[in-house]
């Protein structure tokens, strides 16, 4: 079977060709932008009998997704982090760790798949940690979130 070339053929393709790369490339590139859970950002204060607590580490644990991971300044104050690109955490409900002392909690899991609550060697002098579960569960919401974190009276 031999094709037969006419040149209105060659006039559609000329006049198509174009077009139709326009149309795949506007397809692709309107797939592009940021990806992932809807997060917002999160900052406030720990604090503990009113005074702010310095060093801590805190993860909000959502209902659903994966965690995000923060650790106060000397005034307290803290910002989470999602992860190494991303500050927040997804909306929605979390529960809240706190841990306070020692060497405090492990810095950012590479990937979801990492642990939070790898265990470290404790050096000699320093009081041992002390992890706190609030029993109010915060939300997050789109946006920016100020939530301050009270720990309880032991």
């Amino acid at each position: 079977m031999t094709s037969i070339e006419t040149p209105n053929m060659r006039k559609q393709f000329f006049l198509l060709g174009p077009s139709m790369l326009l149309v795949g490339l506007m397809a692709a590139v309107s797939g592009c932008g940021p990806s992932g859970p809807e997060t917002g950002e999160v900052t406030g204060v720990v604090s503990m009998d009113g005074d702010p607590v310095p060093g801590a580490s805190i993860t909000f644990y959502p209902v659903s997704g994966r965690q995000s991971f923060g650790k106060s300044d000397q005034e307290g104050r803290y910002t989470l982090e999602y992860s190494k690109d991303m500050p927040g955490a997804v909306t929605g409900q979390h529960r809240v760790k706190i841990m306070t002392g020692g060497m405090g909690a492990p810095s950012m899991p590479s990937g979801p798949a990492e642990s939070p609550s790898k265990s470290r060697p404790r050096s000699g002098g320093m009081a041992p940690p002390t992890e706190v579960t609030l029993s109010e569960m915060v939300t997050v919401e789109s946006g920016t979130n100020e939530i301050n974190l009270t720990i309880p009276p032991k």
